[in-house]
């Protein structure tokens, strides 16, 4: 292989370890923004602990707000006007109908 071979091997090397960066690096300033919200992990949106596409309820509602505003991306910021669902009461076993 010649030098001119190895420099062009190596360039695109370094162009798709670059790009492969580059995503994991935008979710990670998402998960920063989001610890306010109290986000440990990406599955505080996510479905999968390493995020990706499959949203959880919170995750599902930032898409669906995406969508809603036109936005092309998502804003980490608009969990500030995410409402959880209301959970069902929980049974008390002690009490019987």
């Amino acid at each position: 292989m010649t030098t001119h071979g190895r420099a062009r091997r190596a360039a695109l090397a370094f162009l798709l370890a670059a790009a492969a960066a580059a995503p994991a690096a935008a979710f990670q300033t998402f998960l920063n923004k989001a610890k306010k919200f109290g986000a440990k992990d990406c599955l505080f949106c996510h479905t999968h602990d390493d995020g990706g596409e499959g949203w959880n309820q919170r995750g599902q509602w930032l898409m669906d707000e995406k969508a809603r505003r036109g936005a092309e991306k998502v804003d980490v910021d608009w969990l500030a006007d995410y409402k959880p669902p209301d959970k069902p009461p929980e049974k008390d076993e002690k009490t019987k109908p």
